[in-house]
């Protein structure tokens, strides 16, 4: 039986797909990994054992089908880990780690940082009165320094901690024998024995330049980064290397960036993945857009021939704040949440889920949740339903955003992730932004991407010519009900607050 395995992982669990050539999924499977949280506010993995739940997977996979066509590898971005010949040095740190606050502090006090946001700003305020100056030379890029800072998600803050912390990582780079890389780069190391990365996850890291399509001289200069320990850039076109397996691996892919190719490779396309928290992808073509407030210019797709870029807004906590109804009993089961919605009308209470900080548009990680205008008519149902389209009000805000920032019209949005079953959200989020929303029958979006980016790879086809259409169940279209109280509330109290 021909099928193509797809690897998709994550910081809770992996799971291997087995698609056929049609993209019928024949087989899944899934592992959880063990986040381990050793101080306050760490969070790790072990490297060993992720690549063991790896070869668990595939293997488990191979000996119920066969040797797969090929292996397609898509995965969570801006986890860090560093290894030589022995094994890794330190355990993975991901994405959600924030030990690196002070180092972040540090960085962005220096002069060269201070100065291009300074310089950022005056283009960025040229740029809203006349948008061609993002096409003078450099205007994107330098407009978009003043929007673009370090962060405690950032592989580069990562790698600087382990530059300091861990004598293992210091020694290893002195020797020459050190090797940095993202989750993807440390699977395919195990895999195939090359120490590579794709453009989509090195423009998550904060080392990569987006606007030239290589490591930044600037960043891993002024963080200290020696660009011998990182991993060759991999086209998503280009195979990277035979398995032991007897198959090759074909692409990796990005996570956020799989699951936008699977909505549409033309300039407009754009999708929200509801999981954890909420991202908001927006295809901007084959120029890079410059970065406006908490909208970043990042890689979409990367083929020998051409480069697709995106802007990405993000939402911390959308699918973790639907959990944090269960978790204190205001729910018992998410079916709950769509009983809540059988009457509609919104309440006059609201819900800013701002569980772990306000990301785009207004950064401000120091906000936290927030329920407003109590009264004793506020009951059970109603907190349910102001928590839900308060996720529909942010998911919004950051759509006008990218609107604004890209200068296009969105008009519709393809949504994928496990909080996409809850209808009520994704029916508010038409309603409040006039938009149709599309979902899909298959809700693994970043899986359905990889696979038709691996099966083109297989084919000798041109990946962007070979996207298919992804077969929509639903469309949520705006019911003409815009809730005006409602969101004249929101604004009125997000104006005060902020």
């Amino acid at each position: 039986m021909k099928y193509y395995l797809i690897l998709d992982a994550g910081t809770t669990n992996v799971k291997a797909y087995a698609f056929s050539e049609e993209g019928e999924v024949l087989l899944e499977k899934s592992m959880r990994t063990r986040p381990v949280y050793p101080e306050p506010g760490w969070a790790e993995l072990d490297p060993q054992e992720l690549i063991e739940t790896v070869r668990r997977l595939i293997n488990d996979v191979v000996s119920s089908l066969g040797t797969p066509v090929g292996i397609g590898l898509t995965n969570q971005r801006s986890s860090t880990v560093v290894w030589d010949d022995e094994g890794p040095l330190y355990n993975m740190i991901t994405w959600q780690d924030t030990r690196t606050e002070s180092i972040v502090e540090e960085f962005s006090r220096k002069f060269l940082v201070r100065f291009g946001k300074a310089l950022g700003q005056v283009f960025y305020r040229l740029y809203r009165t006349a948008s061609g100056i993002a096409n003078l030379p450099k205007g994107a890029y330098i407009i978009t320094l003043a929007h673009v800072g370090f962060g405690t998600t950032h592989s580069s803050m990562h790698l600087r901690w382990l530059m300091d912390n861990v004598p293992e990582v210091r020694r290893a780079i002195e020797r020459g024998t050190a090797r940095f890389g993202t989750m993807d780069s440390w699977i395919a190391w195990n895999l195939t024995g090359k120490h590579v990365t794709d453009y989509t996850n090195a423009s998550a890291t904060g080392l990569f330049d987006p606007f030239y399509l290589k490591w930044s001289d600037n960043i891993t200069g002024i963080v200290g980064i020696p660009k011998e320990i990182l991993p060759a850039l991999q086209p998503n076109d280009s195979p990277v290397g035979e398995t032991e397996y007897g198959a090759p691996l074909l692409t990796i892919v990005a996570d956020q960036q799989a699951a936008l190719y699977r909505a549409g490779v033309k300039a407009g396309s754009a999708k929200m993945t509801h999981g954890t928290g909420t991202f908001v992808d927006l295809n901007v073509g084959e120029k890079p857009k410059p970065a406006s407030p908490g909208l970043y210019p990042m890689v979409a797709l990367k083929t020998r021939e051409k480069t697709l870029y995106l802007l990405e807004g993000i939402i911390n906590a959308s699918g973790s704040a639907v959990d944090w109804l269960l978790s204190v009993g205001l729910i018992k089961d998410y079916s709950e949440i769509s009983d809540a919605f059988k009457d509609p009308t919104l309440p006059r209470v609201l819900f800013i889920p701002a569980f772990a900080g306000l990301s785009t548009p207004y950064l401000r990680p120091d906000f936290r949740g927030a329920l407003l205008n109590l009264s004793f008519s506020v009951g059970k149902e109603d907190i349910i339903k102001a928590l839900v389209a308060g996720i529909a009000m942010r998911v919004v805000e950051v759509v006008k955003a990218m609107e604004s920032g890209a200068r296009v019209e969105i008009g519709s949005l393809l949504s994928d992730g496990g909080a996409s079953r809850i209808h009520p959200l994704l029916q508010l989020i038409a309603d409040f932004s006039g938009k149709r929303i599309l979902l899909p029958k298959e809700l693994n979006g970043s899986a359905q991407g990889t696979f038709m980016i691996a099966r083109a790879v297989a084919e000798g086809r041109d990946v962007l010519s070979a996207w298919e259409k992804p077969v929509v169940e639903r469309v949520f279209e705006p019911s003409g009900e815009r809730h005006e109280d409602f969101r004249r509330l929101w604004e009125e109290f997000m104006g005060r607050l902020l």
